[in-house]
């Protein structure tokens, strides 16, 4: 194993810095959307699981810095950084690949014709 001259606890820092940073800016994004707290308002996610979503991918974004450095593939601060940051959107769409994958696999095909329904007593034929 590798250990960069950065060392794991700067990792994680720098890690949860670029974590932070998004979760911040799009935190942004949604006081603006709803033009208040998106937990306050109706429709929206409560506030507990919403805080219970930013911990995770903060620390989510951790994780990945400290495995990066770890492991030799990032040494600097703004490689961390950006690694932090990509960590939580990376999750958020794979999260949403998933879930629209499973809706597809839910849904009729429309490009495939339908099969009519058989007739119970004999065959199909009028007589």
């Amino acid at each position: 194993m590798v250990i960069s001259p950065m060392g794991l606890w700067a990792a994680a820092l720098w890690g949860f810095m670029g974590a932070g940073a998004i979760e911040a800016w799009d935190l942004y994004g949604a006081i603006h959307r709803v033009k208040g707290f998106p937990w306050m308002m109706p429709g929206e996610v409560a506030f507990v699981p919403y805080m219970v979503s930013v911990v995770l991918r903060v620390l989510l974004g951790v994780g990945m810095a400290i495995a990066f450095v770890a492991s030799g593939q990032a040494d600097g601060p703004v490689g961390v950084v950006a690694i932090g940051i990509a960590a939580p959107k990376l999750l958020e769409q794979l999260a949403r690949h998933a879930v629209s994958q499973a809706a597809s696999e839910a849904a009729p095909d429309p490009s495939r014709p339908r099969r009519a329904p058989s007739s119970v007593g004999g065959g199909g034929h009028a007589p």
